[in-house]
């Protein structure tokens, strides 16, 4: 089979179009005839930066395909699926564990199918396993048209919570159409004069956007972030406890180190290596 492996870690050239070997599933494996992958953040930084022991390798982790065999219980040859590529998805055939993959709907293609599992997950994670989420609480969602925000858009509102997004005047429609409650246009007010009482927020944006959020956040309340924490010179402060990381069911989750802050306010920020959500904080 053909696949795009990399021998070198670098910059996009290490990305070679080869013929490789296919993989063989194992108990409980199915092997899938890839017909899209998509490219996430987590691709390029692992092509940059993958332990030498780890190479050659194929990268890829998002999916959709049909199975060629199946030796795992409630898959067959011939059905349409998508996942998690357990041998890398830039590839015409890929083996994943029978947890990593679901059948695809028929209303989705295979392209559209290929873009879901990683930004996927890290919205759900976030919002429920980090942040807690439950029916009935405020939401509040930093870029909501972007591929992990417009998820959580959606999971947000069908979890019963009152859904609150960010973001620019052009996507305003669009967001509102995934079944947010409100939307805060940043280019024309501050987050923080237009909302409060948030029980859970997410930012997806980075930079300045934790601190524009946590203005709008409630007493006792979460802040997560996937895209880089508060300012730690800004958070430094005396008498504060250190908040606990939420429980992500990630394997590649670790214990971060705590950071002090401001005004009660405490953050846990993990390492680059964790998934989402890698830092939260709680105000009082």
């Amino acid at each position: 089979m053909h696949a795009v492996v990399i021998h070198e870690t670098g910059g996009p050239e290490v990305l070679r179009y080869e013929e490789v070997p296919p993989p063989e599933p194992d108990d409980g494996e199915v092997l899938i005839r890839v017909h899209a992958a998509s490219v996430n953040p987590v691709d390029w930084k692992r092509r940059r930066a993958m332990p030498a022991d780890q190479l050659p390798a194929v990268l890829g982790r998002d999916v959709s395909g049909t199975v060629e065999v199946s030796r795992a219980a409630g898959f067959a040859a011939g059905d349409a699926v998508f996942g998690s590529a357990g041998t890398g998805g830039y590839a015409e055939l890929t083996a994943s564990p029978a947890s990593a993959i679901a059948r695809k709907p028929d209303a989705i293609t295979h392209e559209q199918a290929a873009a879901i599992p990683v930004a996927g997950l890290t919205a759900w994670q976030a919002l429920f396993d980090g942040g807690g989420l439950a029916a009935g609480q405020v939401a509040l969602i930093s870029g909501g048209a972007g591929g992990v925000g417009h998820f959580a858009v959606q999971f947000a509102k069908h979890a019963g919570a009152r859904t609150i997004a960010t973001g620019s005047t052009g996507n305003r429609d669009f967001v509102l159409g995934l079944g947010a409650d409100q939307y805060v246009d940043y280019t024309r007010e501050h987050v923080a004069d237009a909302v409060s009482g948030v029980d859970v927020a997410l930012d997806t944006v980075g930079g300045e956007t934790p601190r524009s959020l946590l203005g709008a956040v409630r007493g006792g309340g979460i802040l997560l972030g996937i895209a880089g924490g508060l300012p730690e010179e800004e958070a430094r402060a005396p008498g504060c406890a250190p908040a606990r990381l939420g429980g992500t069911r990630t394997p590649t989750n670790s214990r971060g180190s705590p950071i002090w802050c401001r005004a009660g306010r405490c953050a846990w920020r993990s390492p680059r290596s964790c998934r989402s959500p890698r830092w939260r904080a709680h105000t009082s």
